[in-house]
Parts: C-alpha cells; sequence; structure tokens
C-alpha cells in the first residue's frame, strides 16, 4: 500500500511540466558546466604545453646569442615552473582564473618575479568561469525551492488539506512522502551528474571522489531542511517563497560579498607594494656601495660559495651582481613574511566565520579537494622559491668561475611541474554543513509538533 503511494506520487510529480522544466534546466546547465569547466582547464593546460616547448626553443636561441657570457644568458633565461591542473580542477575551477599557474623566472630578485602575470579583462574576471561546481552550489538550490515551496500551502489554498485533516490524522505523511519524491528526484539528477563527470572528466574513484560526493549531498540536503523549515511554519506559498528566495540570495550573494569586502577591510595588504619596494631598494642602492657591502651579507647567506674567489678589482663581476639580486630578496624578507602572516590570518579568520555559512564552506570544500584554492596556491609560490633556490645554487658555481656555457647542464632543464604533495581533507566542511541541517531540521520538528497541538 505505501508503496503504491509512493508511485502515484512520482507519477503526480512527474506529470507536472514544471518538474520536467527543472530537471532539464540542472541537467543542461551540469552538461554545460562540465564542457566549459573542462574547456578552461584544457586551455591552461595547452599553455602549459606550450611553455614547455618555448623554454627550450628560448634556451637554445640564449645561448646563441649570449654563449659567450655565462652571466648574460642566466640574466636573460627563464626557467618555468607551472601549477599543473589535475582532474578535479575542472570540475571546480575556483581561483585558477584569477592567480598565475605558471611563473618563469630567471636567476635574478625572486621577488619581483613572483607576481607578475598575464594581463586580464576584468569584466571577464567579474563574470568568472561556469563549472559543475557552479551548478551544485547555486542552481540546485532554487531549484529544490521551486520543488518543493508550495508542498503545503497550495494543499491547504485548494481547500484539500481541510478535507485531509478531517478524514486522518496522518495528514503530515501526505507532504512527506511529496517532499520525499522531490529528494529522490534530486539526488538521482545529483548523482547522475557526478557519475557524468566522473567519466567526462576521467575522475577516478576514490576518496576524493567519494568527498566530493558526501559533501554535495549534505549540501543539498542543508537547502531541502530549509525549505521543510519554511514548510512547516504553514504560511501562504506566496511568503515561502519570497523567504526561501531571499534566504538563498542572503547566503549565496549577499554575504559572500559583504564577507569579501568586510576581509579587505579588516586584513588589508599594504606589505605587497611594500615587498616589492624593499626588493627593488635592496638591489638599486647596492650600486652606489662599496663591493662588501653586498658581498658580506651574501657569503653569511652562502656560506659555502665563499670558496669561490672574488674579483675584487674589477669594478663589475656577475658574482658581485647575482650577489647584489639575492640581497635584494633578503632585505625583502621582513615584508614577505608579514604578507604570509596576514594571509595565513585571514584564512583563519575565514575559517572560523564561515562555519555557519553552508555556501561558502561547499564552495570551500570544493575547491579545496580540486586544487584551485588560495592555499594551494600559495604552496605553489613556495615551490617557486625552492625551485629559484635550486637553480641559483646550480648554476653559481659556473657563473662564478666564469665557465664555458657547453660545459653547463642549461639544455637539460625542460619546464617543471608542481603537484600537490598531499591530498586535503574536507571533514570540517562536512561538519559545518551536516550541524546547520541538524539545526534546521530541529527546529522543523518543533513547528510541526506545535501546528499538530
Amino acid at each position: 500500500m505505501k508503496k503504491n503511494r509512493y508511485q502515484l506520487e512520482f507519477k503526480l510529480f512527474f506529470r507536472s511540466s514544471s518538474s520536467w522544466i527543472g530537471i532539464f534546466v540542472l541537467l543542461i546547465t551540469g552538461f554545460a558546466g562540465l564542457y566549459f569547466g573542462k574547456t578552461f582547464i584544457a586551455r591552461q593546460e595547452a599553455v602549459i604545453e606550450k611553455a614547455a616547448i618555448l623554454q627550450k626553443k628560448n634556451t637554445l636561441k640564449n645561448i646563441e646569442h649570449f654563449g659567450d657570457d655565462i652571466g648574460l644568458l642566466f640574466f636573460h633565461n627563464k626557467f618555468t615552473l607551472a601549477n599543473a591542473p589535475d582532474n578535479w580542477a575542472a570540475f571546480a575551477n575556483g581561483q585558477r582564473d584569477i592567480n598565475p599557474y605558471l611563473i618563469s623566472v630567471t636567476m635574478l630578485g625572486l621577488e619581483g618575479q613572483l607576481y607578475d602575470t598575464d594581463i586580464n579583462n576584468p569584466v571577464s574576471l567579474l563574470l568568472g568561469n561556469m563549472d559543475l561546481s557552479f551548478v551544485f552550489i547555486f542552481l540546485f538550490p532554487l531549484v529544490i525551492i521551486a520543488f518543493t515551496y508550495n508542498l503545503l500551502s497550495e494543499q491547504k489554498e485548494s481547500g484539500i488539506w481541510s478535507l485531509l485533516r478531517a478524514q486522518t490524522n496522518q495528514s503530515f505523511q501526505v507532504i512527506w512522502q511529496k517532499f520525499l519524491v522531490r529528494v529522490a528526484v534530486i539526488f538521482s539528477v545529483a548523482l547522475l551528474l557526478l557519475l557524468a563527470a566522473m567519466f567526462y572528466l576521467a575522475l577516478p574513484q576514490d576518496v576524493t571522489f567519494l568527498s566530493v560526493t558526501v559533501l554535495i549531498l549534505l549540501y543539498l540536503s542543508f537547502w531541502f531542511a530549509v525549505s521543510f523549515f519554511f514548510i512547516s511554519l504553514g504560511k501562504s506559498s506566496n511568503f515561502n517563497a519570497s523567504a526561501l528566495i531571499a534566504v538563498w540570495v542572503l547566503l549565496c550573494i549577499v554575504i559572500p560579498a559583504s564577507f569579501n569586502l568586510f576581509l579587505t577591510r579588516k586584513y588589508p595588504v599594504p606589505e605587497a607594494l611594500q615587498n616589492v619596494i624593499n626588493q627593488r631598494e635592496g638591489y638599486h642602492e647596492k650600486w652606489d656601495m662599496a663591493k662588501e657591502v653586498t658581498m658580506k651579507p651574501f657569503f653569511k647567506h652562502y656560506p659555502q660559495l665563499k670558496k669561490y674567489p672574488f674579483p675584487e678589482k674589477k669594478t663589475f663581476s656577475w658574482y658581485w651582481y647575482y650577489a647584489m639580486q639575492q640581497m635584494g630578496d633578503d632585505q625583502a624578507l621582513a615584508s614577505r613574511l608579514a604578507i604570509e602572516k596576514k594571509l595565513a590570518s585571514r584564512q583563519d579568520f575565514t575559517d572560523i566565520f564561515t562555519f555557519f555559512l553552508p555556501t561558502i564552506q561547499t564552495q570551500l570544500g570544493l575547491n579545496k579537494m580540486a586544487g584551485s584554492d588560495l592555499a594551494t596556491h600559495l604552496e605553489f609560490q613556495q615551490a617557486v622559491r625552492k625551485y629559484h633556490e635550486q637553480i641559483r645554487l646550480h648554476f653559481y658555481p659556473a657563473i662564478f668561475l666564469n665557465r664555458d656555457v657547453n660545459d653547463t647542464d642549461i639544455k637539460d632543464y625542460k619546464l617543471e611541474k608542481y603537484n600537490r604533495q598531499q591530498i586535503p581533507h574536507v571533514w570540517i566542511n562536512m561538519l559545518s554543513v551536516s550541524l546547520l541541517t541538524m539545526v534546521m531540521i530541529g527546529a522543523t520538528a518543533l513547528n510541526l509538533k506545535r501546528f499538530n497541538s
């Protein structure tokens, strides 16, 4: 009997043209999000592959033009490290459209090169890129609202609810069955899109896939809980629709935008400009100073390089020049650490404040699992610093001893790719969304108890 009632509810649900429209909207936008997300990452991968070819070509050209002067060669030659996207980056593009994913550096001061990136159209950055995570976070809740806002109010406004309550004391069981039918349909569409993403984006069936799936289903459950909470108030259809849309606007647009502005004002980063200024001053002012002012702290930084003879009598030497560059970075160290501390404080504040904001928690969680969040970019910057240090220490001896370029292995250096060492977890994000869902369920239960009493 119960099975037949659910079969009837499914038939009634699918008989409505608005139900099919909602499902088709989710499917079409979901497949479009998959396509655009994969296309966006494919363009970045193409740029990385092209950069690998260009680095090899440019190295050979530099050897041809500057091969007689090894110091001048390394002044011009660039070495590239790429933040290679994994398959999940196409699922959630995150901040890969605003943070540089390809950094090319010479052996000169790093701080002045680290933030070089392509010029982007600010309008396109404002609009952002559509991916499947966008569909789950912003569009699915709207369809959930459209499917559920009038489950009870429609029955009351048509007069059916009074007849139903007069005939049975389980009238809310009918509403609950209608509600579960919509939950089953939305979850089925979500799982279908996740299955399509698994094949289309070649996502591995691992802990990451399981974590993303659970996080998304928890997020959708939260919106169902919010909808059922307003249903349990027993208000009109207009009230439910208006209130639910207002909640969506607040959680998905107003609060995240306001929070971003608040973060910018609470944690400004003037140290970023000061960092560049310190680096440049630390290098340029050395031209007018005695060489020992540069070389003494340089040898303190790299005591192992003191064994190479320094041409003190020469007016200019590449030994001294590259030491000046390093001193520029050393002089900018304090401001660089201040930036890192400020960003860490901003991230800590974000983690605490957004714990009760499911939309932000879900977006942060998906970006984190996809490796397209700020934390991954900061790790990439640290990898660039290590890579730059490695290159310097490797080629310093050849430059300081003025060796022939052919005696070095510069031709063997290719574009390097950075890959995350550890896959993060999203337990905190899941906990946040789960707790908020339970709170809404508890509030709904209280409303229903009062409604029935």
